[in-house]
């Protein structure tokens, strides 16, 4: 490797804002045929990092080689003209078109002829065969599964003749089924020589995809190796600095035909923000010091379940129980009075209020705010807020600082705070550790566990099925906004989860 030329190089790349070192003076490679690693804990600046690399930011000081000649990377498209792409977390995808169709608005076609889409479809099929990668080319977007649309991503990168390919966190939600049909798709890449950089927080993925590995820690390399010589609790120090162990945790098995659920759904239904019904007619129970995990891909049913739940959305049918008696779900009054938490899936926007200070966030869903007399309270507000920080260990400036100022783990563990601060009898966790670093990842599973062994009831949404078969105590399964199984962690692999998530019956998977 030594003795080629890299497709990519970064020498010396520094990035501040203001006062704030983002990047300092980092060097990379990536050889053709290879996946490269790039790990780092949320705020390391692994993303500024990409930004450089895809022309959004550009850097202090500090060079941009590509097949050995200096470049200056302008903006994405000028990235693109230089063969690099970059397939996003959040996909840049226009729902209603076609792949064709976004794929043609990477050209300089306005409008689309006849005979410029099947010039485009005709280098896209040669591509789909080159390269493995089976998508229908004519539906709508909206109309793909989450790992289609990846791989509709992947051929925009491919149809503008992309050498390098940055992957964000591309397995963030996908299935099991899915992940492996990426890591195919990846390793045809490399085999026609070309260069990957792999952006991930799931280790043992890194693992078995990459060739080598780079950490970055508070903006600058920290370690780099060969992963045949790596091994998960080497990466892990690499990244924290120190020896970490991941948390184990018991089961939780309890007889519970003689006990009342804190929290129950009845023939449960619900509309999302389209008036379409995704939730059709789900039962279940969340029993006291019990995890029940939930398993669906996004879109059947299981957000507007945990927002129903929550007393956030209004049910479109069946009902909701708390401690055995119905509440009503037209607003959140009743759920939060009778000690419903709720850590939405979405913290910048839902879970928090981004221009807030912190210690105003930390009053939101509190229908009882401490006060002396008519007003706030807020020297005793403040006083919370910053104890609880201190407590789960949320890194900020203060209790003054906005909580869009906050990494990612640190706004999480303030929500996941707040929830816990008010001994709630259940609480409905989205998505908890999503985009989390390792170190943040284990904390909050950590305090999760707690709750449950303290007596709380929770109900788990959770895309990592890493996360799903360590905390849950049972799994339900949604698909298409229907129960279609329950199973217990230790009696049941992830295949046989992920396949019934695709609609296919326990018994089917056997």
């Amino acid at each position: 490797m030594d003795n080629q030329t890299p497709l990519l190089e970064l020498k010396g790349i520094t990035k501040t804002f203001g006062s704030f070192t983002a990047n300092e003076d980092i060097n990379l490679t990536v050889y053709p045929g290879e996946v490269h690693a790039l790990l780092g804990e949320n705020g390391a600046g692994k993303s500024t990092l990409m930004n450089v690399i895809y022309g959004i930011y550009k850097p202090d000081r500090g060079e941009v080689f590509l097949s050995g000649k200096p470049v200056r990377i302008h903006s994405p498209k000028d990235a693109l003209r230089h063969g690099i792409g970059m397939v996003h977390q959040h996909f840049m995808l226009v729902d209603v078109f076609s792949a064709i169709e976004n794929i043609g608005l990477m050209g300089d076609v306005k409008t689309f002829s006849i005979t410029n889409r099947r010039k485009i479809e005709d280098t896209l099929e040669q591509l789909k065969q080159k390269y493995g990668i089976d998508v229908d080319l004519h539906s709508p977007v909206e109309q793909l599964s989450i790992g289609m649309q990846q791989k509709v991503e992947i051929l925009k990168l491919l149809y503008t003749g992309a050498d390098v390919l940055i992957f964000d966190e591309p397995t963030a939600v996908l299935l099991p089924q899915e992940c492996d049909g990426l890591f195919e798709i990846i390793a045809n890449l490399v085999s026609e020589g070309k260069g990957v950089i792999f952006i991930s927080h799931k280790l043992d993925e890194v693992l078995k995809i990459s060739r080598r590995i780079t950490v970055l820690t508070k903006g600058r390399v920290t370690g780099q190796i060969d992963t045949k010589d790596a091994d998960k609790s080497t990466i892990v120090r690499m990244m924290v600095g120190e020896e970490v162990t991941p948390p184990e945790f018991d089961k939780i098995r309890g007889d519970h035909r003689d006990r009342v659920p804190v929290l129950c759904a009845q023939d449960l239904k619900a509309e999302d923000d389209r008036r379409v019904m995704t939730l059709n007619g789900v039962s279940l129970s969340v029993y006291p010091g019990e995890v029940v995990g939930i398993a669906s891909v996004e879109g059947n049913g299981q957000m507007e379940l945990a927002e129903v739940l929550a007393g956030v959305r209004r049910a479109a049918g069946g009902r909701v129980l708390i401690d055995g008696a119905e509440v009503s779900t037209r607003n959140a009054k009743d759920f939060i009075d009778r000690g419903i938490s709720y850590v939405p899936a979405d913290r910048n926007h839902v879970g928090s209020v981004p221009d807030f200070p912190l210690y105003e966030n930390w009053i939101l869903r509190n229908r009882r705010p401490p006060k002396k007399g008519c007003f706030l309270d807020y020297r005793f507000i403040k006083t919370q807020a910053a104890k609880a920080m201190f407590d789960f260990d949320v890194r900020a400036r203060g209790i003054t600082d906005r909580s869009a100022n906050l990494s990612g783990g640190n706004l999480q563990k303030f929500i996941l705070a707040r929830a816990l601060s008010k001994h709630p009898k259940a609480m409905i966790c989205a998505y908890p550790t999503r985009g989390l670093d390792i170190k943040a990842t284990w904390f909050i599973r950590e305090k999760i566990i707690k709750a449950r062994d303290e007596g709380m009831g929770l109900l788990l949404l959770s895309g990592d099925f890493e996360e799903l078969f360590a905390l849950s105590d049972r799994i339900v399964v949604l698909y298409r906004g229907r129960i279609v199984g329950e199973v217990l962690p230790e009696e049941t692999t992830v295949r046989e989860v992920g396949m019934m998530m695709m609609g296919v019956t326990a018994n089917e998977t056997t």
